[in-house]
């Protein structure tokens, strides 16, 4: 099967070398879409999309330019020509999920996307396999290598964020602009892309409330530590019989549970169903070798006429509503909440005094923070988990 790769970037370098490596599964990238010139592929590039649009050699495209644009222009196009797509764009699939999913139906080609959420771990496949039969109750957990690296620096090293965050970025691990994953709106797009999957009618992304960790505190999480407890930056969404809720926020987590032994880059989603239970997924959710890896999974099942991602409907849309769920939070701020609302203050810290407060709609809490940190506040907060 001859593809055509959309980007030469960490994965879709990483792809075409293990391509490469296997030859054994008949898949070759006969061209690359590339924005500059690149030595080792100058052969077979092009900056010119249409030249692989019109190739009718070229059965599948491999998007893995990231961002929405041009890569939704493309995918579209590629799909509408009855091309093949496999893409690792969990924000530009997020926003436009349905309409792909149905021009890949009505054209009768693959639409795959396991590097989407969860780079190497096969989160998305088992998702779509167990909704068919089961029906999905909760999912979510940690979703975004870059700040589970930085919490877990934090609480081993007792750093504050600004430096940790340096480090990351140094070892390659954040962007130099860190601010989808600090500010969780990369953890947002996985979310809303999970939960079209698991809910079969596309999710709202800009629906879903999402607080970051740009304003945790080394003091915060010392404090974490003394209580016996361990920050996440979390993404959830559970049915509940009023509709969905979702939201992403740190999270706090005692020492037995999952989540606090995710540690550095590593990340675990979970999915709980009214049949099968509770199942989890863990591993390394980002990396060159992880999302290549999941990208030519996706390549040898569509050389083999059927991938898993073929199970894939949306049948609708909905909105996520935060104020459906609901609980106690770790909340640090000069402006605290009434004194009605609090279960126990925790005193000082060198940027404000601390609480935990009473059980209260997430949605309520989110809109708290956003309006302290409107007004110039170095505002923390964490969900506590029951």
């Amino acid at each position: 099967m001859k593809t055509a790769l959309l980007g030469y970037g960490v994965v879709g370098s990483g792809t075409h070398a293990l391509l490469d490596l296997r030859p054994e599964h008949g898949i070759t990238a006969e061209r690359v879409l590339v924005r500059r010139d690149i030595a080792s592929v100058r052969a077979i590039a092009t900056r010119d999309f249409s030249e692989i649009l019109s190739d009718p050699s070229i059965e599948t495209v491999v998007e893995v330019m990231g961002g929405e644009e041009p890569a939704f222009s493309y995918v579209k196009a590629a799909l509408l020509a009855k091309k093949n797509v496999v893409t690792a764009n969990k924000l530009m699939l997020s926003l436009h999920y349905a309409e792909l999913i149905s021009l890949a139906r009505e054209n009768g080609v693959h639409l795959a996307f396991s590097a989407a959420v969860g780079g190497g771990i096969p989160w998305l496949m088992n998702l779509l396999r167990v909704a068919r039969v089961d029906t999905v109750e909760s999912l979510g957990g940690i979703m975004n290598g870059t700040t589970n690296f930085i919490l877990t620096a934090m609480q081993q090293g007792g750093a504050d964020f600004a430096e940790t965050l340096a480090e990351a970025q140094r070892l390659g691990y954040a962007e130099a602009d860190p601010t989808a994953d600090i500010d969780g709106l990369d953890v947002r797009a996985k979310l809303a892309l999970s939960s079209d999957a698991a809910f079969s009618r596309m999710a709202d992304a800009s629906a879903i409330p999402t607080l970051g960790i740009r304003h945790i505190t080394a003091a915060d999480v010392a404090l974490f530590k003394q209580l016996g407890l361990t920050c996440r930056l979390i993404g959830k969404a559970e049915r509940t019989e009023a509709g969905v809720a979702a939201y992403v926020e740190p999270m706090l987590f005692s020492a037995n549970a999952p989540e606090a032994g995710v540690n550095g880059t590593g990340n675990i989603i979970s999915y709980r169903c009214a049949g099968l239970g509770a199942q989890s997924f863990f591993g390394l959710g980002a990396g060159q070798k992880p999302t290549a890896s999941a990208v030519v999974q996706d390549l040898i099942d569509i050389s083999r006429g059927a991938t898993a991602f073929d199970l894939a409907r949306c049948e609708g849309a909905f909105t996520p509503d935060a104020s459906l769920a609901a609980h106690a939070y770790y909340l640090r701020a000069n402006s605290l909440l009434p004194a009605a609302q609090i279960e126990t203050a925790l005193g000082e810290t060198p940027a404000g005094p601390a609480c935990i407060t009473k059980p209260m709609p997430v949605s309520t809490m989110h809109a708290f923070v956003r309006e302290r940190l409107a007004a110039g506040e170095n505002v923390f907060a964490a969900g506590l988990t029951e």
